[in-house]
């Protein structure tokens, strides 16, 4: 019987507007062209059910009706689906899974942006997770006014939230970045530049955890 190697599980994690959604597509491209089987997905949501609390959830936090505890139960419900739906089984199967956003999300936002008991958000991670954490974090650290000015809000109320909400939160990231929050390995993408520029940052820690100088092929954004 051949032994599958286990996949990787990489986070893309930063406020909205640091460019996570066209990254993480670019990744799965060159990831793909080098040979490794990928797939790409999303928190909250990824699939039918997940994506049920991820509706539920916005609309509690539209009209300012839920708390970070609160948001953290839902958050962590709709994270375990995930895990058990879509997550562990492509890993157990050798494909890699590329996620925007998982529970450091929880961290930078319901802790750091909404004053929520850091402490109990890794201790719901250890338990909604277990072993199924992520291999690597990638976060694309921005300035609070680049991103604001980027950002397109659409359904997502945290992106709706001012520029004091959006420091704080990149406040978070970066101390969580610097400390290896969560026992994770953290990355720190300058999300600054243009789309090209972050690419290049993107493949090359990219090459570092899959072990392989990784190959750019056809256009640049």
């Amino acid at each position: 019987m051949t032994n599958i190697e286990r996949g990787k599980y990489i986070d893309f994690e930063g406020p909205g507007g640091a460019g996570k959604s066209t990254q993480i597509f670019k990744a799965s491209e060159i990831l793909t062209e080098n040979g490794f089987d990928v797939i790409t997905t999303r928190e909250p949501g990824g699939t039918d059910s997940a994506e049920s609390i991820r509706r539920l959830l916005f609309e509690l936090k539209s009209g300012e009706l839920i708390d970070a505890g609160g948001q953290m139960a839902l958050f962590f419900a709709a994270r375990r689906l995930l895990r058990d739906e879509l997550i562990a089984p492509n890993l157990d199967k050798g494909v890699s899974v590329l996620t925007d956003r998982s529970y450091p999300s929880t961290g930078a936002y319901q802790g750091g942006g909404e004053g929520g008991d850091d402490s109990l958000i890794l201790q719901m991670a250890d338990v909604t997770m277990g072993e199924c954490k992520p291999d690597a974090v990638l976060l694309f650290d921005i300035e609070p006014e680049v991103a604001m000015a980027r950002n397109n809000p659409e359904d997502d109320p945290y992106d709706k939230k001012g520029i004091d909400y959006f420091a704080r939160v990149i406040t978070a990231y970066r101390d969580m970045a610097e400390n290896n929050w969560g026992g994770l390995k953290w990355y720190k993408i300058d999300g600054n530049p243009g789309i090209g520029e972050v690419s290049e940052q993107v493949t090359e820690v990219l090459s570092e955890i899959f072990q392989k100088d990784l190959k750019v092929y056809g256009e640049q954004y």
